[in-house]
């Protein structure tokens, strides 16, 4: 039987595009820390989850028979599923010993209104983490991410971003919410409202990229167990890098063998596929129009956002300051 005990006390909530991926690789090394074979279980982001309307591309990706998982011993680590039932959420914190953080990381709990209060509703003393990119890198990396797992044949960033802005129906899983995943400073503050801001950690990801052996003892700090753990920088994950054939990667994913072989294969494997199959040289640039462009639309946001967090957070994000802030 699950304890109370063996249930989270804290979460990162996001964003896509943002490094929780590399961020649950590094806090999996901590002896102290707890995180589940699934990382992303999306368990609290179900009330506005519509699974009906999901793309195809994602209603695949996430297609994981849980009892079986569950039942086999939960050996392989899943990168995401939809975990909505109460028994499946709790098996999945079976393994959990002695470890004084038990954690868990979700993308969809930064973008779906629902979440914050579901995760307070489920324990009001937990500790939230997310980290802020700058949201027009976000939004291009989000778009290279779709071009290399064929969930996006477009030519044209802004005009993808403007077509699936205005797609309905919309929400997690139903479309790709490139621009509002970057409105940052409404989903921020219901935590803050409901935790309040000594529960809440913010992160800038240009931070974390910059040092992530200092903000990783800070995370320490902040769920209160060893900031003298050496974690082991060596091993990359979740780099940006396109198809050698575009084709050749749409018939792979669309046929579904790409997912198969990510849930089957063991992972060097899986590494050695990913090397044959795509390529981090010559990657495209985000054109200055581009970029332009989605300065301006989220000029507004930056603002808002600095303000809630009460500190210049352009110093990380230069694209947003103003003429006489160089």
């Amino acid at each position: 039987m699950i304890t109370k005990k063996q249930l989270p006390n804290f979460f990162v909530v996001g964003v896509v595009k943002g490094g929780t991926t590399s961020l649950y690789h590094y806090l999996s090394q901590h002896p102290d820390v707890f995180l589940p074979p699934i990382k992303e279980t999306n368990h609290f982001a179900a009330a506005d989850i519509s699974e009906q309307d999901f793309l195809k591309g994602y209603a695949r990706d996430v297609n994981i028979d849980l009892d079986k998982y569950i039942k086999s011993g939960m050996k392989e680590t899943i990168h995401i599923a939809h975990v909505n039932e109460d028994h499946h959420y709790e098996s999945l914190f079976s393994k959990v010993k002695n470890e004084r953080a038990i954690g868990e990381i979700s993308n969809s709990y930064m973008v779906c209104p629902s979440s914050a209060k579901a995760i307070h509703d489920f324990n009001p003393q937990a500790r939230i983490l997310v980290i802020l990119r700058n949201p027009i890198r976000r939004a291009w990396s989000q778009f290279l991410m779709n071009l290399r797992e064929a969930k996006s044949d477009a030519d044209n960033f802004i005009q993808e971003l403007e077509d699936d802005h205005i797609q309905i129906p919309k929400g997690w899983g139903v479309n790709h919410q490139y621009l509002e995943l970057g409105k940052y400073s409404e989903q921020l503050k219901r935590y803050f409202d409901l935790f309040g801001k000594d529960r809440v950690m913010p992160i800038l990801f240009e931070d974390y990229k910059e040092d992530p052996e200092e903000i990783l003892a800070s995370i320490c700090r902040f769920l209160e167990i060893d900031d003298t753990f050496k974690f082991d920088f060596s091993e990359k994950s979740n780099a940006s890098a396109l198809p050698r054939n575009v084709g050749l990667n749409r018939f792979l994913v669309n046929s579904g063998i790409i997912s198969i072989a990510k849930k089957l294969a063991p992972k060097p494997l899986r590494q050695k596929l990913a090397g044959a199959l795509y390529s981090n040289k010559n990657m495209p640039k985000l054109q200055e129009a581009h970029a332009e462009w989605l300065r301006n639309y989220y000029q507004a946001e930056v603002v808002l956002l600095s303000q809630l967090l009460e500190k210049d957070i352009t110093r990380k994000w230069p694209e947003f300051r103003q003429p006489n802030e160089e």
